[in-house]
């Protein structure tokens, strides 16, 4: 073989690497598919509450709904890059509650009431906690399922064992975090009295904007896409693992923490058994807003439309008759038929490119 034979097939081999290094991290956010068809189910629904409740379709019911799903749609957004990325974190309530009680403990201990320091405190709390999760994932090539499966039993042996947590209550919360769950941006007359739209937006928007802007403007964001769609792929195109784990699960345990004080501040009440238990919920809005649990493929607007429509089934099934019961047998209904229609839709499309291998 000429020497120039073999620089030209070096020089294929690196073009063709370079090539599929752009396919992975130039993939898009996800498939948006089934967001037409979400956004399609949640507009009925509303016509099916209007039509029982006329009162529903008011600017107090919009409000309610804001301030009631605005703290899960933050964690949401983390659970999202987890996701992206082919992992799942089921550990992010426990890492709430913690970051939030820790938070609430040490403001109360150095006399530093001040919102802005709790939310600091909580957030690099959580944050902390979503590095062990990538740090151990990387290291030992454990599943991600059992990594934080075990980081939720870890830390609520934390919280009742050697914290020795137990519940405090508005009286002795903190007045930062007491006026945070009430405070309002603005108001509006509604009839008789005014409505406020509640300042939970402003943390919701800072969630969406820094997710968004992480999954869709950073290099740490398309290297997130490429490890969820081609894994092996990916690190043989120069990804570090290590990396990226650290800063996406980092980034989920920062976004538990601030919905922790959030949840907190909304029931005034910080328990060590509140939140855990909710996880499916999430995991579940997620997905049926576009998320793969194979990775590769998720949204911001995605993630926005799945909380919408099980935070309208929490907040109105008794609004048309039924009991909250009722409320997981619809969220399991929506997430069975747009995966299928996700799926279907996938596998005509690989069909039509003579792509048999995920048929």
């Amino acid at each position: 073989m000429k020497p120039q034979d073999t620089g030209k097939k070096v020089e294929a081999g690196g073009a063709t690497q370079t090539r599929l290094l752009a396919r992975l991290l130039g993939r898009g956010v996800g498939s948006q598919g089934g967001l037409s068809l979400l956004a399609f189910l949640i507009v009925v629904y509303v016509v099916m509450v209007a039509l029982r409740s006329p009162d529903f379709l008011s600017l107090a019911s919009l409000f309610d709904l804001i301030r009631s799903g605005a703290a899960w749609t933050v964690v949401a957004l983390g659970v999202l890059v987890v996701m992206v990325s082919g992992g799942i974190d089921v550990s992010f309530l426990a890492n709430a509650i913690l970051s939030a009680y820790v938070a609430t403990v040490i403001t109360k201990w150095t006399g530093l009431d001040s919102l802005a320091f709790a939310l600091i405190v909580a957030m690099t709390i959580g944050a902390l906690v979503g590095a062990i999760n990538g740090l151990i994932i990387s290291l030992f090539s454990l599943p991600t399922l059992i990594t934080t499966l075990a980081m939720q039993g870890v830390i609520q042996g934390v919280l009742m064992v050697f914290l020795g947590a137990g519940p405090i209550t508005a009286g002795h919360m903190p007045k930062s975090l007491r006026y945070f769950g009430t405070d309002v941006l603005f108001e509006f007359p509604d009839g008789p009295g005014f409505v406020g739209l509640s300042v939970f937006v402003v943390p919701l928007v800072f969630a969406v904007v820094a997710t968004w802007y992480l999954l869709n403007r950073t290099a740490i964001g398309r290297a997130t896409y490429a490890i969820g769609s081609n894994r092996l792929a990916a690190i043989r195109c120069g990804v570090n693992l290590l990396k990226i784990n650290l800063v996406i699960y980092a980034y989920a345990g920062a976004l538990a923490g601030l919905m922790g004080v959030m949840m907190v501040s909304d029931i005034r009440l910080v328990d060590p058994v509140t939140l855990v238990g909710n996880e499916l919920l999430v995991l579940a809005a997620v997905v049926i807003g576009g998320a793969k649990l194979s990775g590769g493929a998720g949204s911001v607007s995605g993630v926005l439309l799945g909380m919408t429509l099980v935070t309208l089934l929490n907040n109105t099934l008794v609004t048309i008759g039924l009991s909250a019961s009722w409320n997981k047998f619809f969220i399991g209904c929506a997430l069975v038929l747009i995966a299928s229609i996700s799926h279907y839709r996938a596998k005509m499309r690989n069909l039509r490119q003579l792509n048999f291998d995920n048929i």
